[in-house]
């Protein structure tokens, strides 16, 4: 049942029901503003719809990468974000220089927005579950992300074209999600013009009607030119697109540079989700925190070795150090089958029972294994990479046989195709054919969740040190036994390109009956990662972290001071002390004004160089 509330009060006012989520209603001085709030305490009973599920989505380009999930929210889930930001909505900002942080500028974008606070998204549960469907869609970490934005744009508002990262300016995005969060009557598209040279933002002049137009007005309203690499994207309620801003190697991908389309009818209403390669929001959602959700967080229980088919599961296992997903039901009967009979043909013909590879031809010469191929990088959620072909790696573990000694999975053993050199396999998807009644487990002792010594398990190339049964028989190991037919995603390297470290695993013995595993490893030849590219120029650049620390027992308004003069703009707000923290990445010599409730300056603050700071409103004056 669905709640609604209004208020014509003139000030922030808190609602507090104890079976509903605590909402904040600001300034609804000159209209009544309707907040729908559901009466639930926890995301776990909040319904997903199809589209918002980790496996839905469609590829629309590999160059751009861009994938577009049809129905990834609700109607009342976009209505929930509409209300929410309709009443602090101010005007939009510009990335213009690296001392001009943020700015207005009216002819490059000319919309409204507003950002959530890290306490909404840490606190109201309905925020919680929208905000960890986005990150579950992208594969990317809770806390590597800025803050959530809202944004409308009115009849002819418009952003020009852009990339949404700026590495030398320390904003490195690796991947964007923008949410449609309502109908457009006309226009509002989002368009990657590839393959076109009129959308440039400079005046064009049109030689049939002698017009002067400036920026992408002339391309967003002519489609039919559109080139056949061009990705025009339109506005659809509940719609959400997903692109790629990097290529796996950390370097700007310069075709994901795209366009705001200006409104022609209607309002367009959309939600941004900014990931970043490194912690930044700092807003995470661990086990035992409000925000965990049995439903897709942590180990998934144990299934009986026969399941139906048909089932959509889908756990983020660990969302880092390492990153680690299972789905369940990977693959149907029809495949299944189909897999099962290459592997006994296979590793029959291979001469082993152990072990053997298919190369990247072997894999696109079978029709089932090329589709598959394409599922599991979709998957990983990995751009299409013409050095980087799927491999495919059977495996067979018998009664009796060894399991798999502490290793890691990049780089590549040598066996395998594209080994060799600088080879790095980024990720690898495991499809599970058989599954034995005992043993098997997949345990990653240095993983950040394990809780016992790892010392039993080993070292990575020191087989000698370990054992094996005593590493599997570990109480507080982060351990997974997947069903048949299931798939495990596991990341060799995070966000940023590095290499895991705590990725490194075991394969525990078979005490009774076979494990059959299909693994499709994408391996990239020559790979340089991030931290010598684009995404480490941005972290190298030493960022100062600020925590302002908020004693006074009143809620306090942050404003950064642009260096050239102008309006402050709002960073949200300090919630009331005494003691509530609330960081921001900055960078030295920037000025903050703090403010109360009527506006009255509090506090300047002038960030240092120091990489870490701490300011106390009402207090100290620096720490």
């Amino acid at each position: 049942q669905l709640l609604t509330w209004h208020s014509n009060m003139e000030h922030r006012a808190l609602v507090l029901n104890p079976d509903c989520v605590i909402m904040f209603v600001n300034e609804l001085s000159h209209q009544q503003e309707f907040l729908m709030f559901a009466p639930r305490t926890t995301e776990a009973t909040f319904p997903t719809p199809s589209g918002g599920l980790p496996s839905a989505g469609k590829v629309m380009s590999e160059s751009p990468y861009v994938t577009v999930f049809d129905d990834f929210l609700t109607e009342k889930e976009c209505d929930f974000l509409r209300s929410f930001a309709r009443s602090r909505l101010s005007p939009a900002l510009v990335v213009q220089s690296g001392d001009n942080w943020y700015d207005t500028q009216t002819q490059t974008r000319n919309n409204e927005q507003h950002w959530l606070t890290p306490q909404e998204e840490k606190s109201v549960p309905a925020l919680r579950h929208l905000l960890k469907r986005m990150h579950r869609a992208s594969r990317v970490p809770d806390e590597h992300a800025e803050a959530l934005q809202i944004g409308r744009y009115n009849v002819s508002t418009k952003y020009e074209g852009h990339l949404d990262t700026d590495p030398p300016h320390r904003v490195a995005r690796p991947m964007t999600l923008i949410i449609y969060l309502a109908d457009v009557g006309s226009g509002g598209d989002t368009l990657f013009p590839v393959g076109r040279n009129d959308c440039t933002a400079v005046w064009h002049e049109d030689k049939e009607s002698n017009q002067r137009t400036y920026g992408a007005a002339t391309c967003c309203a002519t489609p039919e030119k559109d080139a056949p690499e061009t990705v025009r994207v339109s506005p659809k309620l509940g719609r959400a697109v997903l692109f790629f801003n990097h290529r796996p190697d950390g370097s700007v991908d310069q075709q994901s540079k795209h366009i705001g389309c200006p409104v022609v009818a209607g309002e367009k209403w959309i939600a941004q989700r900014w990931f970043r390669f490194e912690p930044y929001n700092r807003v995470a959602y661990g086990i035992g925190t409000p925000g965990f959700d049995a439903r897709f967080d942590g180990v998934p229980p144990e299934p009986a070795l026969q399941r139906d088919s048909s089932s959509e599961g889908f756990w983020k296992v660990s969302d880092i150090g390492p990153r680690v997903f299972l789905q369940r039901s990977f693959v149907d009967d029809l495949v299944h089958s189909h897999l099962l009979r290459l592997a006994e043909a296979t590793l029959a013909s291979s001469g082993t029972v152990d072990e053997c590879w298919l190369d990247p031809e072997a894999v696109v010469a079978d029709d089932t294994l090329r589709s598959l191929a394409e599922r599991a990088r979709q998957f990983a959620r990995l751009p299409p990479h013409s050095e980087a072909p799927a491999v495919l790696r059977l495996r067979r573990l018998r009664t009796g046989s060894d399991g798999e000694h502490l290793h890691r999975d990049s780089p590549p053993p040598p066996s395998a195709p594209g080994a060799g050199g600088q080879a790095a396999q980024l990720a690898s998807v495991l499809v599970y054919l058989r599954v034995p009644a005992d043993g098997g487990h997949v345990v990653f002792p240095e993983a950040l969740q394990s809780k016992s010594n790892p010392l039993a398990c080993g070292r990575v190339g020191d087989d000698a040190q370990d054992d094996l049964a005593a590493c599997c028989a570990s109480e507080g190991m982060l351990k997974l036994r997947p069903s048949r037919g299931d798939a495990v995603l596991l990341y060799s390297h995070d966000v940023e390109g590095k290499l895991d470290e705590r990725s490194s695993h075991i394969v525990c013995p078979v005490a009774a009956g076979e494990s059959l595993v299909a693994e499709f490893s994408f391996i990239f030849p020559n790979f340089v990662s991030a931290s010598g590219g684009a995404a480490a120029k941005a972290a190298s650049a030493s960022q100062p972290v600020v925590e302002f620390e908020n004693v006074r027992r009143e809620v306090l308004q942050l404003f950064w001071v642009p260096p050239a003069g102008g309006e402050e703009a709002a960073m949200g707000e300090l919630p009331a002390g005494p003691h509530s923290v609330r960081p921001f990445t900055s960078f030295a010599g920037h000025v903050f004004h703090v403010r109360d409730a009527d506006g009255n300056l509090l506090q300047e603050v002038k960030v240092g160089a120091e990489p870490h700071q701490r300011v106390q409103v009402g207090g100290a004056e620096e720490l």
